[in-house]
């Protein structure tokens, strides 16, 4: 299965690095395997995650980091999209989107 990030996601997990590296430069690396180790999983098996109230969308867990993937899967394209990358603190993509 192919994996493509959004551009959105891309600069979220760029964010998220700068910011360890920054503040807790120690856990960098750490933090970009667990990113890389849970795409892994999805890929394995796209559909173990967590559906969210958005149609066609999961959230994979991060505990340790307390980060949530967002993704979507296209099995017609063999596709795994990850649409975004938050920490828990934040609000979900669609929640920020609704607030005017």
């Amino acid at each position: 299965m192919k994996v493509r990030y959004t551009t959105t996601a891309s600069r979220e997990l760029d964010q998220a690095v700068e910011y360890l590296l920054q503040h807790a430069p120690h856990v960098a690396p750490a933090f970009a395997d667990s990113v890389e180790s849970a795409i892994a999983e999805l890929v394995e098996n796209p559909l173990s995650a967590q559906e969210t109230e958005q149609p066609g969308v999961r959230r994979k867990h991060i505990r340790r980091f307390r980060y949530a993937l967002f993704y979507s899967v296209s099995q017609d394209a063999g596709e795994l999209l990850v649409l975004n990358i938050r920490h828990a603190a934040r609000r979900w993509p669609w929640e920020a989107a609704h607030r005017g």
